[in-house]
């Protein structure tokens, strides 16, 4: 469909989905481009979820509700009705991963450009076909990759680009978050009939991805412990750690685990090379530990980045949404987008099939 032709400055935008953990917050950080951005139309197969000005479930660091100004918008549970009514540019999609690679689809073919919210798809399979729809149509396809855009990851990522911490040598990614108690067992996020797997999918594709855009190298082989700890009654994995290989011989490891007994997360990532290591905190302080001198044995920086306070989805997200507005009238690709949700999942497969089966799996690149 194109930009409004009225103003090609500004773009209609239909929220697709909103029984979604993170869609308020997503929600205000459109808000924040309402001078390019008119959000025109609501869609959910569920129209108690519009009808309540709010998700079932959230996450807590966000809004509880939408935007009063929303109640007035009109609503559609299906979308392609909603496509036939609406001028529609470009839409945002907060649906289970289940559904969501549909709905690109759908909207791909109307020529509708989509920001979606990570992971997109239950497998890398699904989402491929996403991606491909999105490229047969001509439309960008941004992806909810947050880290991406953060300053301590971009510095992590020039310094190993330089060469800085040479020779790949080993990599490990943990994170510890909120427990399925303190976020509701009943949250969709714990049904893998509609998301496909538990942490390692919600959560753990931030870190895969990072790990492949950081290194620069693909992970080759996997092989995975998954559980269930807390006893919540879910039919997914709360914890799991995989051990990786890199194409380089390069091994790695990955832990995550919903255990936090209150509302807090604390990870980090890091990335050791032959002549230093670069260390990224969830928060996103940079720690690095340079090759030293009889003079000075110890060489260390520590970089702390402002978390600057904005309304939505963290202070990244309005990068993700520029950078998308900014793709769309370029004609390029994203800097985080389909294709990277894609190879995040050829390693998630992995890892949820050798938690299965209990054997070493190669990541399939075909």
């Amino acid at each position: 469909m194109g930009v409004s032709q009225t103003n090609p400055s500004r773009y209609r935008v239909a929220i697709v989905g909103l029984d979604h953990y993170h869609t308020t917050g997503w929600a205000e950080s459109l808000d924040l481009f309402r001078d390019r951005l008119d959000v025109v139309a609501l869609c959910d197969a569920d129209a108690s979820v519009f009808e309540a000005g709010a998700p079932n479930f959230y996450d807590p660091n966000l809004a509880a509700s939408f935007p009063e100004r929303y109640r007035k918008l009109p609503f559609y549970d299906e979308l392609g009705t909603l496509l036939d009514e609406q001028a529609v540019d470009v839409a945002l999609v907060t649906l289970p991963n289940a559904k969501t690679p549909g709905a690109i689809c759908e909207l791909a073919q109307h020529g509708v450009h989509v920001l979606v919210d990570k992971p997109g798809a239950v497998s890398a399979g699904a989402a491929r076909k996403a991606v491909e729809c999105c490229a047969a149509n001509g439309v960008q396809m941004a992806a909810g990759l947050l880290r991406r855009y953060g300053r301590g990851w971009q510095q992590a990522k020039a310094m190993i680009a330089s060469g800085r911490s040479g020779r790949l040598l080993s990599t490990e990614a943990v994170f510890n978050t909120s427990s399925p108690f303190v976020r509701d067992r009943h949250n969709h996020i714990f049904s893998r009939e509609m998301q496909g797997g538990g942490i390692l999918i919600w959560l753990g594709v931030h870190d895969v991805d990072q790990l492949l855009w950081l290194t620069e190298e693909r992970i080759v082989e996997v092989q995975a412990m998954s559980a269930q700890v807390n006893g919540a009654g879910i039919d997914v994995e709360d914890a799991i750690s995989v051990s990786l290989r890199y194409e380089s011989g390069a091994l790695g490891t990955i832990h995550y685990a919903y255990v936090l007994p209150r509302t807090l997360s604390e990870g980090y990532l890091a990335v050791r090379g032959s002549e230093g290591s670069v260390a990224v905190s969830s928060t996103g302080t940079l720690s690095w530990t340079g090759a030293g001198t009889a003079a000075d044995p110890v060489r260390e920086e520590t970089l702390q980045y402002t978390n600057y306070t904005v309304p939505g989805y963290g202070s990244m997200a309005p990068s993700v949404i520029q950078d998308w507005l900014d793709a769309i009238e370029e004609k390029r690709p994203p800097r985080a987008n389909g294709t990277h949700l894609v190879d995040a999942l050829r390693v998630i497969d992995a890892a949820y099939e050798s938690a299965q089966s209990g054997n070493i799996v190669k990541v399939d690149w075909s």
